[in-house]
């Protein structure tokens, strides 16, 4: 008898618990993208005249930032970089800038890309870096949605001949090369 009325007792329990918790997003899983998917963010929120695309190797410093102190990451590919033309940028602000729907993400962030925003001074005003291995991204200052247009970003990179592939050993390569 005891046995029956406590397993009673905590499925009654599971349930009340599962009814509460069906309209809550827990930690975000279920929560809609913010903000609303074709919603245009003001970022960077700060004037810059010119933007260069980066490709680096990670792994080749203790921290995978591309910009840490206002120092360039050493396993840049190129330190000048690939400066965008004025439709690159436009292509570039329209994936980053414009919510899309939720997409998929997993937590390895290891990013392999980075484009970076001067102003007419050429000093560093945003920084917007990219791991497609897990579609996350960091951007410097924050502000751009939840989630981007990952497809026309690569796309972007493809354009810029940034390499392109899969795994820290690929971009090791790459970058060691040039």
């Amino acid at each position: 008898m005891f046995r029956f009325s406590f397993r009673v007792i905590l499925a009654s329990i599971g349930l009340t618990l599962l009814s509460s918790c069906a309209g809550i997003s827990y930690f975000g899983v279920g929560a809609a993208p913010r903000p609303a998917p074709g919603t245009r963010v003001n970022w960077p929120g700060v004037a810059f005249t010119e933007v260069r695309g980066f490709c680096y190797d990670y792994t080749a410093a203790d921290h995978s930032e591309f910009l840490k102190d206002g120092v360039m990451h050493p396993g840049v590919m190129d330190a000048n970089g690939v400066r965008l033309t004025p439709a690159q940028v436009s292509q570039l602000m329209d994936a980053i800038t414009i919510s899309q729907d939720k997409q998929s993400r997993t937590p390895c962030y290891k990013p392999h890309h980075a484009f970076v925003f001067y102003n007419a001074q050429g000093q560093t005003v945003a920084m917007f870096e990219m791991c497609f291995g897990c579609n996350q991204f960091e951007s410097m200052p924050g502000g751009v949605p939840e989630y981007i247009n990952y497809n026309a970003l690569y796309q972007l990179c493809a354009d810029l001949g940034l390499p392109l592939g899969e795994g820290n050993d690929f971009y090791t390569a790459a970058c060691r090369r040039h």
